[in-house]
């Protein structure tokens, strides 16, 4: 296949987006992510006795907004800013950058690292709990976001 065929092939199958796409997309993958890291919290925290459960349950929100705040609520922001100023369609993929793409497999390799570590579940819960509920807290921006530049709003 000669080069401008292949151009004219990916081209043709580009699933290109919109930035409003790109922005929900990116919202919805924030929020579906936290609340698979919370499924996994929760799955460990129930076989513990009520007041234990609570007091980890608590902990994990507590930290969570902690880096919702100096964490994930910046990189929401600018993840916003950079979408929300795209003019063409671009790739549906492209709702994330390279980097992020990169960062996303070292969290998941992470994560499956952790999971079948000798780590504590109740302690490992914390983790998930606090990522997850930050997760989902960023996905609220993107939908905010998504929500306040609607032609009917």
């Amino acid at each position: 296949m000669t080069e401008s065929k292949l151009k004219t092939f990916l081209a043709k199958y580009n699933p290109a987006v919109t930035s409003r796409w790109h922005i929900a997309f990116a919202g919805s993958a924030w929020g579906i992510v936290g609340l698979f890291l919370c499924r996994y919290s929760y799955g460990w925290l129930s076989p513990l006795q009520l007041n234990r459960a609570i007091v980890f349950t608590v902990l994990g929100i507590a930290i969570a907004f902690v880096v919702y705040r100096f964490g994930m609520s910046v990189i929401a922001r600018k993840n916003i800013a950079r979408l929300a100023a795209k003019n063409n369609k671009s790739c549906l993929f492209g709702f994330l950058t390279w980097k992020s793409y990169a960062n996303i497999g070292l969290m998941v390799g992470l994560g499956v690292t952790l999971r079948h570590s000798s780590v504590s579940k109740d302690y490992l819960s914390l983790v998930y709990t606090s990522m997850g509920c930050a997760l989902m807290m960023g996905s609220v921006q993107y939908f905010h976001k998504l929500l306040s530049s609607c032609p009917f709003h």
